[in-house]
């Protein structure tokens, strides 16, 4: 399931892979030309190479996602807020709230 905020699911950003299922999966038991040791350092290092240049893709874009996100939360947010907060004047009535109250489940805080 794809992350609103980062647009991929969590696998593929850790893993650089999309998830694959044991049925998908075609198992090769004998490799079709011989390994060397200069053939495995070649494609060791290309491997390598490709992985590091798609997690820094991967890490930019998921970066861009959550900045996108982000600034559509907080515009979200600023458009909730009053245009201007409320200016209280000199024995203008309020409510007066407790939070003792709120904070302790137990009766301790009541008026005796």
């Amino acid at each position: 399931m794809k992350q609103d905020t980062i647009q991929t699911t969590l696998f593929e950003l850790i893993y650089d892979r999309t998830t694959t299922l044991p049925v998908e999966i075609e198992v090769k038991t004998y490799p079709t030309e011989p390994i060397t040791e200069e053939n495995f350092q070649k494609t060791l290092l290309k491997k390598t190479y490709n992985l590091m240049e798609t997690l820094e893709n991967t890490q930019r874009k998921t970066a861009d996602n959550i900045q996108k996100s982000q600034e559509k939360q907080k515009e979200k947010h600023d458009n909730q807020l009053p245009e201007k907060p409320v200016e209280f004047k000199i024995r203008d009535k309020v409510l007066l709230y407790c939070t003792k109250v709120e904070k302790q489940w137990s009766r301790k805080f009541d008026p005796k």
